[in-house]
């Protein structure tokens, strides 16, 4: 017979025991199916993590090939300045401006948003420069250009990174703002994008709220023309030139700033005068509030309003000699997605323009030191004549070079450096290092012999394509419109400007540059470079380059650039008669067999 211990203890003791037993043995008895139950948990947890894992990588392979890959700081990796790469042999046709590759927005970036670095940035990019209503006349220092290269370079960014984010959103465009519009809410980056693009582009959100609604209009190519009442004839000439002569079909959109620039029969008649004509009033796409148009400045306004994707501005007295439906296909323009020309080579030893820019752009591309206005050889560089440029692709370096136009901006600052809109295109691009191309040759000259030299050509300002050819001409059709001699030019002689020498860049005029030169070359004295022949050189006051070879247009040439005499007999007759309050029906024209 067996008898439980009497002692309080012991039994205590027993009980213990028994429990620890009883758990032993659960535990050892767990049903086979619970130890496969955790066995397959760990396996979905370790299967997520590689696919995570797998995700991530991914992600960040795209996000290097789309943007560069900076090295950390202290780190011996060397990353390139640009992955912006083009054909070595596109650099013996062009001058290609090979930009700085910006980093791109991170979580990090937006994480630091919340932080006291980020509200001092926020604090500075987001100020307010000016109200539609405000005069700045004596605020010039309201504008910082430095200041404003960094907010457009930090946009840059932002628009770059927000975009996908826009696109992934449904419905309307309209509808996609307004989810864009509340995502800002609870995303920071977002918040500080839509904030900085009101500062910098204000005249963007005119019936819009974004500028991704403007961006997603964009369809197809096309030529842009602006003109009012006092360019009227220039454009009707150039238009029909393209249309009747060249036989063009690229659809074309004249823009103006309203009735009280460009007439309400004005509108009438280029819209009837040829087939595939817009005529769009500019501030009826844009805020002119902000823009106050006027002169020049409506012309890079005019490009970022069109609908084409890719736009070419046409001067309204500028005339081709190839259907212009060529540069579409120019090597520099699809390489970069812009193309520009350069003007002539006049007025060397003006510091104006580069010290500025040098003051404002803390990185640029790899065009500026080697142009002629960092070399000192000449006072202008581009001819806004005709641009191209694709804004699908280019749309930030438009939006750039519209905010040196605006308004403050040009009367304050930038037609006060530069000579009008011309230099604004390339430095707009610049401001946010975006790639382009210059045309490899200087301004040159299509018109008559001097009468007192025969090795001289003088006339308008003729522009070459990438073999050499002529192709387009700027100024009109007068012997020298801007010394009044308004005679009809006789076109049979041309004359390239030159800037087709390999190694022009190594010649400068200014004393510290060709000390680096000397020094690169390894030689004592700037007489010991094996200099290439000099460019030819322009009379600018006479309009007439000499100094290369004359040579004659062909007879196809000739044909055209005086027949283009006759379209502009017909565009003087037709804008007299609405001078005089009458009106005319162009159609009632034979534009094709009008001769000089």
């Amino acid at each position: 017979m067996i008898s439980l211990p009497r002692s309080p203890f012991i039994k205590l003791m027993l009980a213990v025991f028994v429990v620890l037993f009883i758990t032993a043995y659960t535990l050892s008895s767990r049903p086979s199916f619970d130890k496969d139950y955790w066995s397959f948990r760990q396996q979905q947890e370790a299967e997520r993590d590689y696919k995570s894992r797998q995700q991530r990588q991914q992600e960040q392979y795209q996000q290097e090939q789309e943007h560069p890959r900076f090295p950390a700081e202290g780190s011996k990796e060397r990353v390139p300045l640009s992955t912006f790469k083009v054909p070595d042999s596109l650099h013996l046709t062009h001058d290609v401006a090979i930009p700085h590759s910006l980093p791109h927005w991170t979580k990090a970036d937006t994480d630091m948003l919340e932080s006291s670095m980020g509200y001092t940035l926020k604090t500075e990019m987001l100020r307010q420069e000016y109200r539609k209503d405000e005069d700045l006349t004596n605020q010039p220092g309201r504008l910082n250009f430095a200041e404003l290269s960094r907010a457009e370079r930090i946009y840059k960014a932002l628009w770059n990174h927000v975009y996908p984010i826009y696109q992934s959103l449904k419905g309307s465009d309209k509808d996609r703002e307004a989810q864009l519009i509340e995502l800002a809410k609870t995303k920071p980056e977002v918040d500080f994008f839509l904030g900085l693009e009101r500062r910098l582009y204000p005249w963007l959100h005119y019936g819009r709220r974004t500028s991704f609604s403007l961006h997603g209009t964009y369809k197809g190519r096309g030529l842009v023309f602006c003109a009012g009442d006092g360019q009227f004839e220039f454009v009707v000439t150039s238009i029909q030139a393209i249309r009747n002569r060249l036989q063009s079909q690229l659809p074309i959109q004249v823009f103006h700033m309203g009735e009280g620039d460009l007439s309400k029969p004005r509108q009438q008649y280029l819209k009837d005068m040829a087939a595939g004509i817009e005529v769009i009033d500019v501030t009826t796409i844009l805020d002119n509030g902000f823009m106050q148009l006027g002169g020049w400045s409506i012309k890079p306004f005019a490009l970022l309003a069109s609908n084409f994707e890719e736009v070419m501005f046409v001067d309204a007295d500028a005339y081709f000699l190839q259907d212009p439906v060529v540069l579409f296909d120019d090597p520099g323009y699809m390489a970069t997605g812009a193309l520009f020309f350069f003007d002539r080579t006049l007025f060397p030893d003006i510091r104006t323009g580069s010290d500025w820019l040098k003051s404002i752009l803390p990185i640029m591309s790899s065009f500026p030191p080697k142009s002629r206005m960092f070399n000192l050889l000449s006072a202008h560089e581009q001819e806004s004549g005709v641009v191209l440029i694709n804004k699908k692709t280019r749309f930030l370096g438009m939006l750039g070079t519209c905010k040196m136009n605006g308004k403050w901006e040009r009367d304050l600052v930038s037609y006060k450096i530069f000579h009008g809109d011309k230099e604004t295109f390339w430095t707009g691009f610049e401001m946010v290092q975006e790639p382009y191309a210059f045309m490899r040759n200087y301004g040159g000259v299509i018109g008559e012999l001097r009468p007192d030299d025969s090795n001289a050509v003088c006339g308008a300002q003729l522009h070459e394509d990438h073999k050499g050819n002529p192709l387009w001409w700027n100024g009109g059709l007068y012997r020298n419109k801007n010394e009044g001699v308004n005679r009809y030019l006789q076109f049979d002689y041309w004359m390239t400007g030159g800037g087709h020498q390999k190694h022009r860049e190594r010649y400068s005029r200014d004393k510290e540059t060709m000390i680096q030169v000397l020094m690169d070359e390894g030689v004592q004295n700037s007489d010991d470079l094996e200099l290439e022949p000099k460019d030819a050189s322009w009379d600018f006051k006479e309009s007439c380059l000499s100094g290369a070879k004359v040579n004659e247009l062909t007879q196809r040439e000739k044909t055209l650039a005086n027949g283009y005499v006759g379209i502009d007999k017909i565009a003087r007759g037709d804008g007299e008669t609405f001078y005089n309050g009458g009106t005319v029906d162009p159609r009632t024209h034979d534009w094709n067999t009008a001769t000089a």
